[in-house]
C-alpha cells in the first residue's frame, strides 16, 4: 500500500466481497499474462478502492487466502478439523474454490458486518492459527514416529518370522537328507546282497553245466570206447572167421 493506503483499514467485510467478487468473475483469469492483475484492477475500480490499496496488493490477498485454504485442506486430510475450525473463511473459500456449494449459503449482507465485530484482533488469529498448526503438526510427526514403530516392530516381527521359517525349513531338509540317506545306504545294501545272490546263483548255475557237461562228456567218451571195443571184436571176429576159411579151403586141397 503508498502512504494514503496506509490509512486504509483492509475488513473482513472486504474479504468477504473480495472472495465473491474474485468467484464470479472467475472468467476473467485466463491465466494468460497479466491477465490476473487486469482484473484485480478491475475490482479496485469496482469498489472505489483506488488509491487505498493496489491490484498487486489485492492480488497477494486472494493468493495468501487461497494458500492458507490449500494448507489446512492439507492438514483436514490428518484430521486437523481442529485448525479448519478456528479459520472463519474455510468453509466459504471451501465453497468458492469448490464450486459445490453456492456463496449465497455462506456469505449474507448481515454475517460480513458481523464478521467485523466479531473477530478477534488480527496478530492474536495469525498466533492462534500457528500454534494450532504446530501442534497439528507436532501431532503428526508422532503419528509418523508412531507409524514408523508400527512397522520397524512388523518388519522385526516378519524377519523373526522368516528366520524361524528358515530355520524349520533347513531342520526338515536336514531330516529329509537324513533319511535319503539312510534310503540310499539300504538300498546299497540291498543291492549288494542282491549281487551276492545273483554271484551265487549264477557260480551255482555254472557248476551245475561243468557238472552236466563232464558228465555227458564222460558218458559219451565211454559209449564212444564201448562202440570202439565192439567194432574192434567185430573185425577180429571177421578175421578169425576169414582165416578159417581160408585154412579149411587149404586141408580141403589137399
Amino acid at each position: 500500500m503508498s502512504s494514503e493506503e496506509g490509512v486504509f483499514k483492509w475488513t473482513d467485510a472486504n474479504t468477504a466481497d473480495l472472495i465473491v467478487w474474485r468467484v464470479r468473475n472467475n472468467s476473467l483469469f485466463t491465466g494468460r499474462r497479466n491477465a490476473a492483475i487486469k482484473a484485480f484492477e478491475l475490482y479496485v475500480k469496482e469498489k472505489q478502492l483506488e488509491g487505498k490499496v493496489t491490484p498487486a496488493w489485492v492480488r497477494k490477498k486472494w493468493e495468501n487466502l487461497k494458500q492458507k485454504y490449500k494448507d489446512l485442506k492439507s492438514l483436514s486430510m490428518v484430521g486437523g478439523d481442529t485448525a479448519i475450525a478456528t479459520w472463519k473463511w474455510y468453509a466459504i473459500m471451501d465453497g468458492a474454490l469448490s464450486g459445490e456449494i453456492p456463496l449465497n449459503h455462506f456469505i449474507k449482507p448481515d454475517q460480513v458486518s458481523s464478521f467485523v465485530q466479531d473477530s478477534p484482533p488480527i496478530k492474536q488469529r495469525k498466533e492462534e492459527d500457528w500454534l494450532i498448526i504446530l501442534r497439528e503438526m507436532e501431532r503428526r510427526q508422532e503419528e509418523r514416529e508412531r507409524q514408523a514403530a508400527e512397522r520397524e516392530d512388523e518388519r522385526d516381527r516378519r524377519a523373526a518370522a522368516r528366520e524361524e521359517e528358515r530355520d524349520r525349513w533347513a531342520a526338515e531338509r536336514e531330516v529329509e537328507r537324513d533319511r535319503r540317506a539312510v534310503e540310499r545306504e539300504e538300498m546299497r545294501e540291498g543291492h549288494a546282497l542282491e549281487r551276492e545272490e545273483r554271484r551265487e546263483r549264477e557260480m551255482f548255475a555254472r557248476e551245475d553245466r561243468w557238472e552236466k557237461e563232464m558228465l555227458a562228456r564222460e558218458e559219451r567218451q565211454e559209449r564212444e570206447w564201448r562202440e570202439r571195443e565192439e567194432r574192434r571184436e567185430r573185425e577180429a571176429d571177421a578175421r578169425d572167421e576169414r582165416l578159417f576159411k581160408v585154412l579149411e579151403t587149404f586141408v580141403a586141397n589137399k
